[in-house]
């Protein structure tokens, strides 16, 4: 079933039925439709064009959200950290058996 909609047509029922309404029920739709608006959050976009200018709003406002960042920042440098230094201590390793085993590519001491 593949059916076309047609606003024009859509606007036209909607106004339509609405002129059958009583006042009072209308009155009521339009009080709910406002106290529906009025509890809706507005949320900011992330990044807005304000005069000539972008403004970026995903930094993190609070105190709280700062500390978490903060936080995560310094756990992802400390993990790094002691990856690369573990990296290292293997390649230190792997040299240091194969000189101790005279097994080292003859490259090496080409230099």
């Amino acid at each position: 079933m593949n059916t076309e909609f047609n606003s024009d047509k859509i606007i036209r029922a909607l106004d339509h039925g609405t002129r059958q309404l009583a006042p009072e029920t209308l009155s009521g739709l339009a009080q709910a439709r406002q106290q529906a608006l009025s509890r809706q959050l507005v949320r900011a976009p992330a990044f807005v064009l304000d005069s000539g200018r972008w403004t970026s709003r995903l930094l993190p406002h609070t105190t709280q959200q700062w500390l978490a960042a903060l936080i995560i920042a310094a756990a992802v440098v400390i993990g790094g950290t002691g990856y690369w230094q573990q990296h290292q201590e293997q390649q230190i390793s792997d040299l240091d058996v194969a000189i101790l085993t005279d097994e080292l590519p003859i490259e090496v001491f080409v230099d």
